[in-house]
């Protein structure tokens, strides 16, 4: 896991400019956004973010599908299909522009978390990838853990306010060596967009190319 601090100016106007399509919608945002465990009460939900549920995922094994299975937020994909008339252009412009000026092959998340959002322990095997995930935070009240393999703990980083970046490799089903668990959860307004820098296209692996262009983008966000 690696921390991205992002200096230039360019990228940050399209990334303030983004997030500005979803604020204008917040409201809407927040009602739409999925509930995962409609059972628990709200003022449980953390408990998914913690290092006893991070366990009980583990020892799921292959019950486990990469997906999280707990979570509370909205996604630009199901928002489309909701109220299309509102969220089909941003699903287009996140999906399809932003890849392109980015150099990604393409978006795999683009997610708008209320108070209280937060997405439970998972891995994304099942998205493979070096990914890149660039995060806004209204007031920093929040945070984001993964359990370091080598060191055996979890490590939680505290949200900032504004934007922030991190990358890592998510590995495949067949890879745990590098599966990527992790969860983030927040009591402010938060926004995630994830960027897929694939190592594994149409069968061909190609590790090289697709770290040289996931580096070549963050040292793009990296450069005043």
């Amino acid at each position: 896991m690696s921390e991205i601090t992002i200096r230039n100016k360019g990228l940050l106007k399209t990334l303030d400019e983004t997030l500005d399509m979803f604020l204008e919608h917040q409201d809407l945002c927040t009602e739409l956004s999925d509930n995962l465990q409609r059972d628990v009460p709200v003022e449980e939900w953390e408990k998914f973010c913690k290092e006893e549920y991070m366990h009980e995922m583990i020892a799921k094994g292959d019950e486990h599908h990469g997906f999280p299975e707990t979570g509370f937020g909205f996604q630009v994909a199901q928002g489309a299909k909701q109220r299309p008339d509102v969220f089909e252009p941003l699903k287009k412009w996140t999906k399809t522009e932003l890849p392109m000026r980015f150099g990604a092959r393409s978006n795999s998340l683009t997610s708008y978390y209320p108070p209280n959002g937060f997405v439970g322990w998972h891995t994304n095997w099942n998205a493979s990838a070096y990914q890149l995930i660039l995060t806004w935070s209204e007031s920093g009240d929040g945070y984001f853990s993964y359990y370091d393999r080598k060191s055996d703990t979890i490590i939680t980083e505290q949200d900032v306010a504004g934007w922030q970046g991190r990358w890592y490799r998510f590995g495949r089903k067949d890879e745990p060596q590098h599966h990527c668990w992790h969860t983030a959860w927040t009591n402010c307004p938060r926004f995630t967009l994830a960027f897929k820098f694939p190592y594994v296209v149409l069968g061909t692996t190609n590790e090289e190319g697709a770290f040289d262009a996931l580096t070549d983008f963050v040292e793009d966000l990296e450069t005043p």
